[in-house]
Parts: structure tokens; C-alpha cells; sequence
């Protein structure tokens, strides 16, 4: 079975225009416009993954997500939004989605690959395993404090909020921000944020032997 990249978004212009790029480079898409109708129709298990819209009325991406949580839905998920703020990505990811693109998505380069990446996720390529492998050797490379620092970082917290809770200046944190996004080779919190996110999702979804 193919797998499915699952679009859920309240504008119909833009379910209409995303499904056509999407298919046009040879992805199959299933569009609904609310979570209640992603719902009604997607079946538990099956493949692919979700582009799933933050801002929308009634069922919000977050309440997509929080149920999906609470149904035990393990579908791998990219959350979009026009209101792109790292609190909001923070809580998305945190119930479970793998990264975050802003609207108009259409000028993200990256999107296609990124779906690609993700669809693999079950069934790992080499490329991928030797990826998450870099990032480990990557994350190694963090002094303690420095993975503190990336720690508060992905929970959403400022560099004035980190150097007031550890009690150190705001020019030592902003210094050791610079060190983590150097040494694990990102330039935005966004991209850290999905970096972090992929590896931790790599690890618990990696099978326990025995």
C-alpha cells in the first residue's frame, strides 16, 4: 500500500493548490478540511503522514493532535502555520509532531524532502540511518551545559529566560546558543527544533530487541 500524505486544512484554495503540487511530484494525497473530517475517514494504521493546519476553526492542529495522543495514532506528523511562533511549534511537538514549515509552504524547497524523509521513517534507508547516526555524533559533541541550554531551548524558553534560571549573563547563553547551533550545523531555532525532534522520534520508534 502506497503510503498517504494526509492534508488537513480549513481553506479550500489551499487544500486544492497544495494537492496539486504534492501530487505532481508523484505523492498521493488525501485532503480533508477539518479534523473532524480527518477523523471520520483516516483508518488507524495506515501509511503516510500528516500535513496538518495549526490554525483552524472548531478543532484546532493542536486538538488534531491531542486526540490522535489520546487514540494512541502513531502517524508521523509536519504541522503548518501562517502565525509561525516557536511556542506553538514547541507544544506541537511535544505531542508527538516531527517538525513545522510556515505558510505559504509553497515556497519551501524543502517540503518535498521533507515528506520524503518522513515517509521513510518506518522503513529506514541507509541515508537516513547514517543521518540520525551524525546527529548522535553530533549531540555527543554538547558540553553538559550546553545540552541544558539546547534542552530549554526546544521547550520554547528565550536566552533571558535560560540565563536568568540559571543565573549566569544573557552574553553567556547567547555564547553558548551560538556554540549548540554551530556544532549541530543549524542556523534558526525552527531548523533545531526539527532536528531534535526527528532524533528523539528516531530513538523511540527504533525496535527493542528481545
Amino acid at each position: 500500500m502506497k503510503p498517504t500524505v494526509y492534508l488537513v486544512d480549513d481553506d479550500a484554495k489551499f487544500l486544492r493548490s497544495t494537492t496539486r503540487l504534492l501530487e505532481s511530484d508523484d505523492f498521493l494525497v488525501s485532503a480533508f478540511s477539518s479534523g473532524q473530517e480527518f477523523f471520520e475517514n483516516y483508518k488507524p494504521g495506515s501509511p503516510g503522514c500528516l500535513l496538518l493546519d495549526l490554525m483552524m476553526p472548531e478543532m484546532t492542529g493542536i486538538d488534531v493532535l491531542q486526540k490522535m495522543r489520546d487514540l494512541n495514532w502513531s502517524l508521523p506528523t509536519i504541522v503548518m502555520t501562517a502565525f509561525g511562533s516557536v511556542m506553538s511549534a514547541v507544544k506541537a511537538m511535544k505531542l508527538g509532531a516531527l517538525d513545522f514549515v510556515e505558510k505559504p509552504i509553497h515556497r519551501n524547497a524543502d517540503l518535498k524532502q521533507m515528506i520524503r524523509k518522513i515517509l521513510k521513517t518506518r522503513q529506514p534507508s541507509v541515508a537516513s540511518q547514517l543521518e540520525i547516526q551524525r546527529t548522535g555524533e553530533q549531540l555527543r559533541t554538547l558540553t553538559d551545559r550546553e545540552v541544558q541550554v539546547l534542552n530549554r531551548v526546544v521547550d520554547g524558553l528565550s536566552s533571558r529566560e535560560i540565563a536568568s534560571e540559571f543565573g549566569v549573563s544573557l552574553a553567556t547563553v547567547q555564547t553558548q546558543r551560538a556554540s549548540i547551533f554551530s556544532k549541530l550545523e543549524v542556523n534558526s531555532v525552527q531548523s533545531l527544533i526539527g532536528l531534535v525532534s526527528r532524533y528523539r522520534y528516531s530513538k523511540q520508534s527504533r525496535p527493542r530487541s528481545g
